[in-house]
């Protein structure tokens, strides 16, 4: 039982990174997808790389072989640039310079040492990523995975008829074999892992972008509220409900008077104030849109004509009594009118259009009052 508590907890915490991190990306600006496949498989790659030439460093460093302290690093400085030019979203040169460390820093190797530790395997990394992501020119990568082949076969028929400046210990030499051969299977399978999960978290941005992208078709950026796109979507989920069902179109009196009189960013201030108070004083099972400049659209559900009387005529004077503090003009004073009619969901336009006629009822004849 602790166990599958433990995994749950592991599992749960995996797809919270992976939401955060997909929540990050929404924010950046990719131009289009093969950006950002490069974007993830530069910065796999560059700390992949890190990482790797701080263990070989640190290796090295105990055995005071100089030359590959000195060529690791070298490398490490390379890396520093990568990272610069990643920050700079230049991937593309960024993957090739990485691609290029690994190729000469590889060749290097076996140049020095030989072929005894299995240190060319090396050269399958920048194959995979040539292959696999597009990071240049299908012409190019093709070129480059030529030359690394190329590369192979030369050092390897020097090594095969002369022996290497630098002789590893025996210990040593069989401790980097056993790495050389875990490291190049991890790499190889971390980088075909990654294709799959920059397929994965592709999905997961396009996901979000869509949802993103809902968001702003479907609500009021002023307030959060559904807009009148919205309505059509909603009605839709009610066609089914065999229950009695009433919209209300809420409208502030006089409201020109206070966007001529404070200021339309005071006005900003008193529809979202009035919002908030809606959904702070309604259901949760209500819906509210914003219908269009100071007019709420509310549907309620699950409840009779007389009833959604009573409950909009309490919240019109709730609203009445209370005082709104707004940041550009102090304290000010609100009324609506409320036009109130069964939801018909055979015919929501008859139905808004009836409600909307009671609001005129209201306006016409002293506003601050509902009608049904």
């Amino acid at each position: 039982m602790w166990d599958i508590l433990n995994f749950d907890r592991l599992r749960n915490m995996l797809h919270k990174l992976r939401d955060n991190f997909i929540a990050n990306l929404l924010k950046k600006p990719f131009q289009q997808e093969d950006e950002l496949c490069l974007y993830l498989i530069s910065y796999t790659s560059l700390f992949f790389g890190i990482g790797l030439r701080i263990f070989f460093l640190i290796c090295y460093l105990v055995q005071d072989i100089q030359f590959f302290v000195f060529l690791n690093c070298g490398s490490l400085l390379v890396y520093g640039a990568v990272f610069l030019f990643l920050k700079r979203k230049k991937y593309k040169p960024g993957g090739f310079i990485i691609a290029i460390e690994v190729i000469l820093y590889t060749s290097i190797w076996v140049y020095m040492c030989g072929i005894a530790s299995y240190n060319a395997g090396y050269f399958l990394l920048p194959i995979v990523i040539l292959t696999l992501f597009p990071c240049g020119a299908p012409k190019i990568r093709r070129s480059m995975v030529l030359i690394i082949l190329g590369a192979i076969t030369l050092l390897g028929l020097r090594s095969a008829h002369t022996s290497p400046p630098i002789v590893f210990p025996e210990d040593f030499n069989h401790f980097m074999t056993m790495v050389n051969l875990y490291i190049m299977l991890i790499g190889t399978m971390i980088e075909i892992g990654i294709n799959a999960l920059v397929q994965f978290i592709l999905s997961g941005v396009k996901e979000g972008r869509l949802v993103e992208l809902a968001s702003q078709i479907y609500t009021d950026p002023l307030t959060g509220l559904y807009n009148r796109r919205y309505t059509e979507i909603y009605f839709n989920t009610l066609r089914n409900q065999d229950q009695h069902i009433c919209v209300a179109i809420l409208d502030i009196d006089d409201f020109k008077q206070v966007n001529d009189t404070y200021g339309h960013l005071c006005g900003d201030e008193v529809l979202v104030f009035l919002s908030n108070f809606l959904q702070s004083n309604l259901r949760k099972t209500d819906r509210i849109f914003r219908w269009g400049g100071e007019e709420f659209l509310i549907i309620m559900e699950n409840i009779t004509i007389c009833d959604a009387q009573s409950v909009m005529d309490k919240l019109r004077s709730k609203l009445a009594e209370t005082k709104i503090k707004t940041k550009q003009k102090g304290t000010l004073g609100l009324t609506v009118t409320v036009g109130v009619a069964p939801f018909d969901l055979a015919n929501p336009d008859a139905s808004i259009e009836a409600s909307d006629k009671n609001l005129y009822i209201g306006k016409r004849s002293g506003k601050n009052q509902v009608v049904i």
